[in-house]
């Protein structure tokens, strides 16, 4: 923004804005807010400063994020290393001439091994691999990133990196999620020692099977192995049965319905649309009542080489109302890497992937749904530690029997998924919820200790952080902090907001959906209206009282995870 323009926003201010609407006037106060965390109420000098280092971190976040997009690193292992994963899991790899199979570090790939195959050797390898990646180029682009971030907050007058972030989210400071994530790491402890001690047990059964001495120790490369057996003997959940039930179409074609009923929208598919590649598929979105377009998605749903590895929603065009009064309608894709199905089989996937896409496809709606006239309060620009509420609130459905009998039929039989399969699964909810949510604890504590510093070495601190709160180290040799892409992809000190949305979406659901009925369109509509549609337009704490009629609580978190809720 040009310094004069900023000049007439601050004179501006100062008059009667009462003739303004809401949207407008939150608008005024936006844009002067920005511009300030961007230093324009500053120096000429200090601004091209600002600029600069703003300029230097955005060139680091691209040359980390290629990186990671084209990472290619290839394993080999015989079909005995592989042994415990499913045989059409290895029939499907690539066969090398010495007899091996190719096993990628793409997440089709590493997540099977690493939660069946036998062989911890193999286990090893392959995480030593996938907590490596691109280590020699990143690190170091992520401590450079890490410095420039520190040193442009302190120009602005912010004690750390981590409170300018925090200063607009719904946080407002780093000493408050400092203070959110201490808590909630003391309350999983004691249900981390009770898990812990089954995982150790189940290693030393399977030790003196495989007739192998037992250390006494959980190894990262044990974790989601043991964590597997938790599921498929205590809980009786045998994840490979349960993919069976899961074929891509039938599970989209339950999502979508899903989606339309509780939202009031239709979908349709767009023919022969002109995309980036022949897999993506084009939709368009209107109300179902009023039958207006209200915007379109793509969803491109397979791996490939060079092409992001996880999964994300990724806004291409915002909703707004254009400078002729009209509307702009939205367009979003949805990057997934869904296995991808062959000539006889179609793509099945985990349970896992089915939360995961109805999650990412909740973000979709967000941003379709969004009615804030200006683009730089629609749907998706709430605050960052609000933005995965939406999406989180919606993964409910796929721990609910009549939203997964909606999304499963197995291809063979064309059954839905039955309800002791299901009523298996949905126990299994709290199977090692106290490491799973350790995990997260452990990932936004990294993130906001290094956005509180003006260095950081990065293994080290990562190292530090897992062993205290999950008691395992990382491999020797590795740096999460290499590939850990919400760093330099826009989450920096941000990454705590997984676990705050989360407090607030299980209150959404308990209050209202579970209470009036998880397919009820009227809550579905009161859902849209008052928490998709606003966008920034409120605050997230307004929206969340409009929908709740009340202030949030943690109760239902609390008690989603096992935990009883504070007396």
């Amino acid at each position: 923004m040009r310094p004069d323009i900023f000049e007439k926003l601050l004179v501006l201010e100062k008059k009667d804005t009462s003739s303004l609407t809401p949207e407008m006037k939150r608008y005024l106060e936006r844009l002067i807010k920005l511009r300030k965390r961007d230093g324009l109420h500053l120096d000429a000098e200090v601004q091209k400063e600002v600029k600069k280092l703003k300029n230097e971190i955005n060139d680091l976040g691209v040359q980390y994020t290629k990186h990671c997009n084209e990472e290619n690193t290839v394993l080999e292992f015989t079909e005995e290393e592989l042994k415990g994963t499913p045989e059409d899991f290895i029939k499907s790899l690539e066969t090398v001439e010495s007899g091996k199979r190719k096993v990628t570090l793409k997440h089709p790939h590493v997540m099977p091994v690493m939660k069946m195959a036998a062989d911890p050797e193999t286990r090893r390898k392959v995480n030593h691999a996938w907590e490596s990646r691109c280590i020699k180029e990143n690190i170091p682009l992520l401590e450079k990133a890490i410095s420039l971030r520190h040193k442009k907050s302190q120009i602005l007058n912010y004690p750390t990196h981590a409170d300018f972030v925090t200063e607009l989210l719904m946080a407002r400071s780093a000493a408050n999620v400092r203070h959110f994530l201490t808590d909630l790491a003391e309350k999983f402890q004691p249900l981390w020692a009770k898990e812990k001690k089954v995982l150790l047990e189940l290693k030393e059964e399977e030790c003196k099977r495989q007739g192998v001495p037992f250390d006494g120790e959980l190894h990262v490369w044990d974790v989601a192995f043991y964590k597997n057996l938790v599921e498929e003997r205590h809980y009786k959940v045998d994840q490979e049965k349960l993919r069976a039930y899961f074929p891509l179409d039938v599970v989209m074609k339950g999502l979508f319905g899903i989606y339309e009923l509780l939202l009031g929208l239709k979908f349709e598919e767009v023919e022969k649309p002109a995309l980036w590649h022949p897999e993506a598929r084009m939709f368009k979105v209107t109300d179902s009542a009023t039958k207006e377009l209200l915007g379109y998605f793509v969803m491109d749903l397979f791996p490939r080489e060079g092409k992001y590895s996880h999964f994300c929603n990724i806004p291409l065009q915002p909703c707004c109302r254009k400078r002729d009064g009209s509307w702009q309608v939205g367009l979003v894709a949805v990057l997934c890497n869904f296995p991808k199905p062959t000539v006889d089989k179609p793509s099945l996937l985990t349970h896992f992937d089915v939360e995961t896409f109805f999650h990412e496809f909740g973000h979709t709606m967000h941003h379709i749904c969004s009615r804030a006239n200006l683009a730089i309060f629609e749907g998706m620009t709430v605050e960052r530690d609000f933005i995965e509420c939406p999406s989180q609130m919606l993964e409910n459905w796929c721990w609910d029997l009549e939203g997964l009998r909606r999304m499963s039929k197995p291809h063979a039989t064309g059954e839905p998924l039955p309800q002791d399969l299901a009523d298996l699964l949905i126990a299994s909810r709290l199977a090692n919820v106290a490491q799973f949510n350790l995990r997260l604890i452990t990932l936004a504590m990294f993130d906001l200790e290094l956005h509180i510093r003006s260095e950081a070495e990065t293994g080290k601190m990562y190292r530090d952080i897992q062993e205290r709160l999950l008691g395992y180290k990382p491999q020797e040799g590795t740096n999460f902090a290499a590939n850990f892409s919400h760093l330099m992809g826009g989450y920096d000190a941000r990454y705590y907001g997984y676990l705050w949305s989360e407090v607030f979406s299980m209150d959404l659901f308990e209050t209202r959906f579970k209470k009036e009925g998880i397919l009820n369109p009227k809550t579905g509509m009161d859902y849209r209206r008052q928490i998709l549609e606003p966008g920034s337009t409120k605050d997230a704490e307004e929206l969340l009282r409009n929908f709740l009629g009340r202030d949030p609580t943690t109760d239902a978190f609390l008690k989603n995870k096992g935990l009883a809720p504070p007396s």
